[in-house]
């Protein structure tokens, strides 16, 4: 198999664009059964193999005539999803820098019109509420929670917990 890969890509080099079909049904699903495990997307892994798949076209010049041609592709092949992965957890550390900035700003993130929001804002302390929150709302995980507050974890549980609580004797009080 990887001598008919290495020759399907001396082909593509010299100009012969039909060989990249060849190429493509020959390997796609060793390279997205190379792929997947990294990204634990079906659909986000096909998009990996279409850029794999350009990239190769592209980039067809470096490839080396006896060399492992398998291997090249599947360097290709890593590097792409290893850039999105890099790129979407820069984007998640973004994202959790606004959302501190904007709770160290005192910014009113919550704007919701339910009462139960509304209640829990007026009895709750601050910290609490934003923990809640965050919780409930952001459907975020209380290790998240912690990170982005730069809280301990155990902390973050006993003021949800805390918070919970409250809120229950509150409600059944009203009752």
């Amino acid at each position: 198999m990887n001598t008919r890969i290495n020759t399907l890509l001396i082909r593509i080099q010299q100009g012969e664009v039909e060989a990249m079909n060849e190429l493509y049904v020959e390997t796609k699903r060793g390279i997205f059964s190379f792929v997947l495990p990294y990204l634990h997307d079906i659909h986000l892994t096909e998009d990996i193999m279409q850029e794999t798949y350009m990239k190769i076209f592209h980039n067809i010049h470096q490839y080396q005539p006896k060399t492992n041609g398998l291997n090249w592709m599947l360097t290709i092949a890593k590097n792409t999803a290893l850039n999105l992965l890099n790129v979407r957890q820069r984007e998640d550390s973004f994202d959790t820098q606004e959302m501190n900035d904007r709770l160290d700003g005192g910014v009113d993130t919550y704007h919701f019109d339910s009462p139960i929001i509304q209640k829990a804002k007026e009895v709750l302390p601050e910290d609490e509420a934003t923990i809640v929150f965050l919780y409930a709302i952001g459907e975020y995980k209380h290790r998240e929670i912690a990170s982005m507050l730069s809280l301990p974890l155990g902390t973050v549980t006993w003021k949800y917990n805390k918070a919970m609580k409250t809120l229950k004797e509150v409600f059944a009080n009203e009752q």
